[in-house]
């Protein structure tokens, strides 16, 4: 949401309205002062009143919040239009937009699916293991997508492979759901508040990686630990159809061999980028819209299932 942070124009003159065009009073300035803040402080708390309370959708509440300031603000002379366009950050909008034409393709191609039964039956079935692994996995790919999507695409396969082994799905979802938001945190891609962070601070992909994937690691270790310990009896039993699990044809999961080898690639292309984009001198965004363009123009899908898969009130929140 736009806040205030200037009373200058673009010319350096203030944008408050007074009626003497050169000394206003103290208690004029001082009155509008007053004002203003107490605009701004209102309009921020009630959208936030609104969000938390869950009444109202975020993106709704976010964006309601943000015309009131703007339209106050111009009222009272703390803001103006081109301000509030400035404001925006359009890297960070960008870099999501990328990502998500980016996600829309290869999900349907049936990769992840794919990916997660080739993981499942390396484990032979063995419930401990088989946590590693898809947990694991899904660390693994929370580094790049956000941890919403990634949960939606690893869920449901969980799930099924549980079902075939004869294991409850409990411990394998709570271990990703947990090894989703930590394994988010190690890259600068890896979920919008570190989009935002970088943006805002300048930080790069390798900044984000060299710092913070060691803390990862270690937060991944601990967690699998204590995963161990809460489900010492449900890891403890052994598995009672592995069979039925290694007679899964992983194969079968793919819906589209060739458009998945092209967008791999494009993902490859993508994460090679953002290794060395500050030396490129290209922020992430721009990289990521880099990738869903070559994507588009390589595979070609319809545009109307691509735009369907895009979350357009996450990209409406942030603006």
């Amino acid at each position: 949401m736009a806040c205030p942070t200037q009373n200058l124009g673009e010319d350096g003159a203030s944008l408050r309205p007074h009626p003497q065009e050169n000394n206003p009073s103290p208690a004029y300035t001082w009155l509008m002062d007053v004002s203003s803040a107490a605009a701004s402080i209102g309009i921020f708390l009630i959208t936030y009143g609104l969000i938390f309370s869950e009444r109202v959708h975020r993106t709704i509440a976010a964006m309601a919040g943000a015309i009131a300031m703007i339209a106050v603000g111009i009222g009272l002379g703390f803001y103006d239009w081109k301000a509030a366009v400035a404001a925006i950050d359009f890297n960070t909008i960008g870099l999501l937009l990328g990502m998500m034409i980016i996600v829309s393709i290869l999900q349907k191609t049936g990769f992840f699916q794919y990916a997660a039964i080739v993981v499942a039956q390396w484990t032979k079935g063995n419930p401990w293991r088989l946590l590693l692994s898809l947990a694991g996995f899904t660390a693994l790919v929370s580094t790049i997508l956000d941890n919403v999507t990634t949960i939606v695409m690893v869920a449901p396969v969980t799930v099924s492979i549980a079902e075939v082994v004869g294991i409850s799905p409990m411990p394998l979802l709570i271990a990703e759901a947990v090894c989703s938001n930590v394994g988010g945190v190690a890259t600068l891609v890896g979920d919008p508040p570190n989009i935002l962070i970088g943006s805002a601070a300048g930080f790069s992909f390798n900044d984000f990686l060299s710092h913070l994937g060691p803390v990862v690691l270690v937060t991944l270790l601990l967690s699998f630990g204590l995963l161990r310990l809460l489900f010492r009896r449900e890891l403890s039993a052994p598995p009672e159809r592995v069979e039925s699990l290694m007679a899964i044809d992983a194969r079968r999961a793919l819906v589209d061999p060739k458009t998945m080898r092209r967008m791999l690639t494009v993902l490859g292309i993508v994460v090679v980028l953002y290794l060395v984009h500050d030396r490129l001198h290209l922020p992430p965004g721009l990289v990521a819209l880099i990738g869903a363009s070559l994507g588009l123009l390589w595979v070609r899908p319809k545009v109307d299932e691509v735009l369907s898969q895009i979350h357009w009130d996450v990209l409406l929140f942030f603006i």
